[in-house]
């Protein structure tokens, strides 16, 4: 009964700071001299500063740094030419992968799945999009089996797979199988599995937050059961607090927000799914 009332809290306080995120987007009425700061720093971008960022949720613009909104900006310039752009930076001992492309159906699920292919423990995600369908998503990861850290080489590698996969090229299945570890490690810490819908802290979406024991893969199957009931992932807010995965997704489908059966039916999804 505590640890009960004691989530309604967490998810009451988790709404209250989160509940403008899929509301406040940036629009250039407004917005000039935020859009001028960045400009100073980068001249050059033109038209398309404005042209990226209309539409990005204002989480985007207060969690990257004006040099980090001038790479996605050029990134996402380069994208007629190579449809996926991928940034591979280390921080201290994780690493963060930033991917821009154009949106897709299992966007999301697709690029969590590539990481967790790799052997790969997602300790925090971001998922933004802007007016015109084109994604922002940042993960930060720790590589459980050194790849990336002994192998410098292996970087390239890796940043391609994205592309492979979602062209097809590789599948994601086979990907899976060459990188899939055979040890499961027993958890230290039983967390018990705890899915929120929310209607109201959001004009456009409805807000689906779930709670659960973090494992390998975690996130491709929370958001492969999205896909597979046709919701869109406006926003997602990832985080890991331990042995405890704390995700937040704002879901539209058909451009609109989920209807009352249809959180019945995809509660009941992934109820099963996170069950397995």
């Amino acid at each position: 009964m505590e640890g009960g009332k004691l989530w309604r809290v967490y998810f009451a306080t988790a709404n209250y700071l989160n509940r403008s995120v899929d509301d406040d987007r940036f629009h250039l009425a407004g917005h000039d001299e935020q859009v001028a700061r960045i400009r100073l720093l980068a001249p050059q971008l033109g038209r398309r500063l404005r042209d990226f960022l209309e539409g990005l949720p204002q989480r985007y613009l207060a969690m990257h740094a004006a040099e980090e909104i001038v790479q996605h900006v050029e990134m996402a310039s380069q994208l007629r030419a190579n449809v996926v752009q991928t940034q591979l930076k280390r921080l201290r001992g994780d690493f963060a992968l930033t991917v821009i492309t154009n949106d897709r159906p299992a966007l999301f699920a697709t690029l969590a799945g590539v990481l967790a292919g790799w052997g790969m423990n997602i300790l925090k995600a971001d998922a933004f999009s802007n007016d015109y369908g084109v994604v922002v998503d940042t993960f930060v990861f720790t590589d459980r089996f050194h790849t990336l850290e002994m192998n410098v080489q292996e970087w390239d590698r890796f940043r391609k797979s994205f592309s492979d996969v979602l062209d097809q090229t590789v599948p994601l299945e086979q990907l899976a199988r060459k990188h899939r570890s055979s040890v499961a490690k027993a958890p230290k810490v039983k967390v018990e599995t705890c899915i929120n819908f929310d209607q109201n802290s959001s004009s456009h979406s409805t807000v689906v937050e779930v709670v659960a024991q973090d494992r390998s893969g975690l996130l491709h199957r929370i958001a492969a059961v999205f896909a597979e009931c046709g919701c869109n992932i406006e926003v997602a807010l990832i985080d890991t607090e331990g042995e405890m995965a704390i995700d937040t997704f704002y879901l539209r489908v058909a451009g609109r927000k989920l209807a009352d059966e249809e959180c019945s039916q995809l509660k009941a999804a992934l109820e099963v799914e996170l069950e397995s």
